[in-house]
């Protein structure tokens, strides 16, 4: 059984996944911004990131607290796997960036998830 706060902080981390995927939909050049690139299939990707964590967000927002917390836990595979992706297919600074902020989102989300059970 979660806590409330702990509900909460779950439910947050789905809100600042939802907020993040309308920004990739919004302004998908971003992530070409942040990683040096001027190839627009970076655009691409993004809107890719959008529509997946808007629907992995959708699921934590309005799902049971079971589902919340399911959908926070495959939010955080996502993150590992796109540090792993990204890292795979970048270079320099760029792979550093990139790498940092996806594992530490999905850290993140672990650390929320960890503490709603």
């Amino acid at each position: 059984m979660t806590s409330t706060r702990s509900g909460k902080a779950v439910r947050t981390m789905h809100l600042a996944t939802a907020g993040y995927a309308v920004y990739c939909l919004v302004k998908p050049e971003h992530l070409r911004e942040a990683i040096g690139s001027d190839d627009t299939m970076w655009d691409t990707v993004a809107r890719v990131f959008g529509v997946r964590d808007l629907a992995v967000a959708g699921v934590g927002l309005l799902g049971s607290a079971s589902a919340t917390r399911t959908a926070l836990a495959i939010r955080s595979t996502i993150d590992f796997g796109d540090a792993a992706l990204l890292g795979a297919t970048l270079d320099g600074e760029a792979r550093s960036k990139a790498v940092g902020v996806a594992a530490g989102w999905g850290l993140l989300n672990l650390a929320v998830l960890g503490r709603s059970r």
